[in-house]
């Protein structure tokens, strides 16, 4: 039974991307529904006398009537939502609401009426594609940089020796001390350490250490207080144990090896290398980001409010998740916070400027693609699946899982070939400016 056309759309009323719908549903297609819902109850209806599912239909009619009602209620608005969505072409970007409706009207033989809401994706006039000013960094590798890159390898594997030469403790010191707290007069072992080294250069754990001990001799005892939070405050003493020094390594051939280099100018030249290379991959994504900031400039448009909630959401959780993973491989039997409303709230308000300007970028890329009808072929595919085979095929198991994988999930791939292609495009017609580098 073709029921498409007992559906028809009696007023539509759009605001942004909000479609509001009054959908007019003929008996036909009540009188089916009554009939389905009918049999759904008769099922599992539980008579006494009766198997499950063998009771007589006058009994179930009789006995269940208010089921049966319900069930063809929730038929005729599910099925009717869709035809109507479907043959007037709506895209749909979330699940429809039912917004009002008279049930108490619903019944056989009767024409049934109700209004529902869906969020559409945007509509718009994608602008300002074409010639996007673009300023591109340098991808060369200047002698100073490269300097800067050996000094931090040789900074890497520095290791730390006794200063025996320092006479007090510098602001760029590096100390072993040893400390207790105390408070009211009570030691707190919690804020007590029999050896800890402290890099007087950064950050302290507890308020008030580096100045403290700024300026005082090997052996020496300084006392100082710390505020811990509003209502606590530690008394500290603080004995200087040891002066440290960093001591960094010499760049001989000998070093390199522990690398696996056979001397220093093949380490150097692949480090060299590997600089280039990341500056150009850094450089690309430059130019790609300063794309993405002027289309979403140039492309002013509201997004489904539902959609942004969604993925607003789904980063709040999967923040958590990880959040959690990594709490949980800290100590076993620990207790992790809780993450109150108030904070999820608040990292989502966060989020939210983030997902709406990745969500309005993946409108406008779509957009393009249709306006200038660029679309990634089968061909496309292939080469990609080659690429990979070629990579990451080293053996025929390693083949059949990355085969396996481009057949499931051929339409993602697909997508992503096609924002690629898009991307590429957008690139080759933008006005791009080459960055002087000294």
């Amino acid at each position: 039974m073709n029921l498409v056309k007992s559906v028809k759309i009696a007023k539509k009323d759009k605001q942004g991307c909000k479609l509001n719908l009054t959908i007019e549903v003929k008996a036909d297609l009540v009188n089916k529904a009554f009939e389905d819902g009918f049999k759904k109850v008769q099922e599992v209806a539980q008579v006494e006398g009766f198997r499950k599912g063998k009771a007589p239909a006058d009994m179930v009619q009789k006995n269940f009537t208010a089921n049966i009602k319900q069930e063809a209620l929730d038929i005729v608005i599910k099925e009717a939502m869709g035809i109507a969505l479907s043959e007037n072409k709506i895209k749909a970007v979330s699940m429809p609401s039912l917004t009002k409706a008279d049930f108490s009207g619903f019944d056989k033989d009767q024409g049934f009426n109700f209004e529902m809401s869906v969020d559409i994706a945007p509509e718009f006039d994608v602008k300002g594609y074409k010639g996007i000013k673009v300023t591109k960094k340098s991808e060369l590798v200047s002698d100073a940089d490269f300097d800067n890159k050996m000094k931090e390898v040789l900074e890497y594997s520095s290791k730390l020796e006794e200063d025996k030469d320092a006479t007090e403790v510098k602001a760029d010191s590096f100390v072993v001390v040893k400390y207790t707290g105390e408070k009211d007069g009570k030691k707190e072992d919690k804020y007590s350490s029999e050896n800890e080294l402290i890099d007087m250069s950064a950050p302290q754990t507890i308020a008030g250490m580096a100045d403290a001990i700024k300026g005082a001799k090997k052996g020496e005892t300084k006392e100082f207080e710390s505020k811990i939070d509003e209502k606590t405050t530690i008394k500290f003493t603080v004995e200087i144990l040891e002066l440290k020094k960093k001591v960094l390594p010499e760049l001989t051939d000998e070093f390199v090896k522990t690398m696996n280099f056979t001397d220093v100018a093949t380490f150097k030249a692949h480090v060299r290398e590997m600089m280039g290379k990341e500056a150009k991959q850094l450089s690309e994504q430059d130019v790609v980001k300063q794309i993405e900031e002027a289309l979403a400039k140039e492309n002013n448009f509201e997004l489904p409010s539902s959609l942004v909630d969604y993925h607003t959401n789904a980063n709040v959780e999967n923040f958590i998740k990880q959040f959690a993973g990594q709490m949980g491989g800290a100590a076993a039997g620990q207790k992790l916070p809780e993450i109150s409303e108030e904070q999820k709230k608040g990292m989502a308000e966060r989020v939210r400027p983030n997902v709406e300007r990745d969500l309005k970028i993946g409108y406008v890329i779509h957009a393009v693609a249709d306006k200038e009808k660029i679309q990634a072929t089968e061909d496309d595919l292939n080469k990609e699946l080659a690429t990979a085979l070629e990579r990451n095929g080293k053996t025929d198991e390693d083949k059949k899982k990355i085969t396996e994988f481009f057949e499931k999930q051929k339409h993602q791939i697909l997508a992503s070939l096609n924002e690629r292609k898009v991307f590429e495009f957008l690139k080759n017609s933008a006005k791009i400016t080459e960055e002087k580098k000294a």
